[in-house]
């Protein structure tokens, strides 16, 4: 009864039983799949641990182009009513935050979390095998105006330590070569040097052998959380597919399905999945090597050691987990127009779908909830492996506390 479940073995469950059993606490981690970041957004994310590109999902610019993702205009994002009411209440605060004001608020606060999470990556990967590369980030801009307003975002981060710089076309040419392939045009960047990226999968399986090894922390696998039990107004048990596991103290850490486990507790979290789609293919000499975010089609694109990830499409509307072959070709055309010879688009493209857990301020949900001993730390959009050591302590300093 004293150790804590972790539940879910993604970056952020894996994280967070790193910074539970550093602090001497017993640790078991609770997963329906087979190992850690098996298929969720772990899996196949960008590769990008975007420390200074926090930019808040809802945003004005979203706002003002809503009407062009309801009608399928723009192939990257695309918004699908629903009448759910659970949809609707989010869809609603996300609106709220979608002010400059909320913009601006949110996205710094995001930074401060991002600065905090990146040393303890930095130290872990002296210790991991994850392909882990200091390889910075240019942000592309197609027009004046998306990079005018991007450099007043820069300059409001940098106050926060980002030491963004904003680039010229000449210059960022310059600093990545590669960039005399793109196959489109743009204005001019913003560079950030303290970016990095990786595989998060391989990054949470030797995290795993790290835990079992130093920490003694035990792994529950193929075991499929069901519901929460509870006895009063304290945590009395997680149900799985196989057994009830007695416990007073876990953490839900599930990412987009985290919202179905909390209900079953009386507790409705405001995290809607937003589906996207990567592909993962060998890099080829005209492959770049900082990593790349285009910003006209919303597509990243990062190599992890010989291979190049490409990451794109927003999808928000009714949850469900197909894949979308359509969807999945309009991120592999987009791949081939912005870098045709980066990759070889021709053989395995290792397609992947998963979802990034939204909250309506693009900040994660991390602390104690009504029932004593059931804690939080999830929604974090598509920034969970960035944010995942800062979430992490915190949770793991309030449990130690407690």
């Amino acid at each position: 009864m004293n150790r804590i479940l972790v539940l879910g073995a993604g970056v952020v469950g894996m994280t967070t039983a790193y910074a539970l059993a550093k602090r001497g606490l017993d640790v078991s981690v609770v997963d329906a799949g087979s190992g850690p970041a098996e298929a969720g957004a772990s899996f196949g994310n960008g590769a990008q641990l975007s420390y200074f590109y926090t930019d808040a999902m809802a945003s004005p610019s979203l706002a003002m182009n809503i009407h062009k993702y309801l009608l399928g205009l723009d192939p990257a994002f695309r918004v699908s009513l629903s009448l759910s009411p659970a949809f609707l209440a989010w869809g609603l605060k996300f609106l709220a935050n979608s002010t400059q004001r909320a913009f601006e608020r949110n996205t710094t606060e995001i930074l401060e979390l991002a600065l905090r999470s990146r040393p303890g990556i930095a130290e872990l990967s002296s210790k991991l095998n994850f392909d882990y590369s200091k390889s910075g980030k240019i942000t592309l801009f197609a027009n004046e105006d998306s990079l005018r307003k991007a450099q007043d975002l820069s300059k409001l981060k940098n106050r926060y330590g980002a030491e963004q710089v904003v680039l010229t076309r000449e210059q960022a040419l310059e600093r990545e070569p590669a960039l005399a392939h793109y196959g489109h045009t743009f204005v001019g960047a913003i560079w950030s040097p303290h970016d990095d990226a990786g595989d998060s999968n391989l990054f949470s399986k030797s995290l795993r052998v790290l835990l079992e090894r130093d920490y003694g922390v035990q792994f529950l696998f193929n075991t499929k959380i069901e519901d929460v039990k509870r006895r009063g107004n304290q945590l009395g048990a997680i149900a799985t597919a196989k057994e009830e596991i007695q416990c007073s103290r876990a953490v839900i850490c599930l990412g987009a399905c985290a919202p179905s486990i909390a209900k079953a507790a009386g507790i409705k979290l405001p995290i809607w999945p937003v589906q996207g789609y990567s592909l993962t293919v060998p890099a080829l000499d005209a492959a770049p090597r900082a990593s790349i975010t285009d910003t006209a089609r919303k597509t990243v694109f990062c190599r992890i050691g010989d291979r190049l990830r490409v990451a794109g499409l927003a999808d928000i509307g009714p949850s469900n987990s197909q894949f979308k072959e359509e969807r999945f070709r309009t991120l592999l055309a987009t791949a081939r127009g912005i870098f045709p010879k980066a990759g070889n688009y021709e053989g395995d493209l290792n397609p992947w779908t998963g979802f990034r857990p939204v909250t309506p301020n693009s900040k994660p949900l991390v602390g104690d909830t009504k029932i004593k001993g059931l804690y939080l730390n999830c929604g974090h959009g598509s920034l969970g492996w960035t944010l995942s050591m800062a979430t992490a302590g915190a949770v793991a300093d309030l449990i130690a506390s407690s």
